[in-house]
């Protein structure tokens, strides 16, 4: 998230307190820091993202409507 507001800062589409955004960028900092310590040597890095498709998943249409009924 913080790292998404520092895009849209540095983009001209979020005008943020001067202050604020200092707060921000020290916070995001921080995090990255527990972040890479905490992935040790690199195992981690660059974030991948497995996608999934409903082609992928057995049944999804039976899940989906479950979670439906949960999130109503």
């Amino acid at each position: 998230m913080a790292r998404r507001l520092l895009e849209a800062q540095s983009r001209g589409l979020w005008d943020p307190d001067p202050e604020l955004l200092e707060e921000l960028k020290n916070s995001y900092l921080e995090i990255e820091s527990w972040i890479e310590e905490l992935a040790g040597e690199g195992e981690f890095q660059g974030g991948a993202v497995d996608i999934v498709s409903f082609e992928d998943v057995p049944d999804w249409d039976k899940k989906m409507q479950e979670i439906r009924k949960i999130l109503k």
